[in-house]
């Protein structure tokens, strides 16, 4: 498919939810680790992360306004979702959200996606931050200009919060990030025989004036 206009990057609504799950499973279905950890067989990936997402999208992320999407043509073709400084997801909504997870994750890929989870919450700094947990561009919308639109987004919304920017990320990705002044800080393990992982972060920038 051909791309003919530049990247538009705004804020999703429970209408992206369907294009941002596409774009997402498709993403990480292959050479993701953190993916592949939790869904170790690549067809029960293909068949439970999209229940998966949907869950994390409509009870996690978009509730905490940390959701966007870059469209191209007017077609979704990226996406990022965060969890922003200092949210926490009200406990009524974690009662729901919990066990629909689990139906969608099966028992022990709720047990690897805890671990995530956990991995995230300990590698997070004590200073205000937002932390990336996905940033996806569909295959064919790749090395184009989307992930670049929407991690300009972010990081001019997360500066003029006053905050760092961080995440985890592969070694392969390391590159590219260090492109937006996020450096490799520390590596982290999920769980205890997970994938270990690049913790990065672009520290915060004073807001002139």
């Amino acid at each position: 498919m051909v791309q003919s206009g530049a990247p538009v990057v705004r804020r999703a609504t429970e209408a992206d939810i369907e294009e941002m799950v596409r774009v997402l499973t498709l993403a990480f279905e292959t050479d993701d680790p953190i993916e592949e950890y939790v869904f170790p067989d690549l067809a029960q990936r293909r068949r439970r992360t999209p229940g998966m997402l949907r869950v994390l999208i409509r009870h996690r992320y978009l509730p905490a306004a940390a959701a966007i999407v870059a469209e191209v043509d007017g077609r979704v073709a990226g996406t990022v979702l965060w969890i922003p400084a200092g949210y926490r997801n009200p406990v009524w909504r974690e009662a729901i959200s919990g066990p629909r997870l689990l139906w969608a994750m099966g028992p022990a890929a709720t047990r690897r996606g805890i671990e995530v989870d956990a991995a995230i919450a300990k590698s997070a700094p004590v200073e205000p931050h937002n932390y990336m947990v996905y940033v996806a561009a569909e295959p064919q919308s790749q090395r184009v200009g989307v992930g670049r639109a929407m991690m300009d987004w972010l990081i001019a919304e997360t500066d003029a919060q006053g905050r760092a920017l961080c995440g985890l990320c592969k070694d392969g990705n390391v590159g590219y990030y260090q492109g937006f002044d996020a450096q490799p800080i520390d590596r982290v393990r999920i769980g205890s025989k997970g994938p270990e992982m690049n913790f990065i972060k672009r520290s915060a920038r004073v807001a002139a004036g």
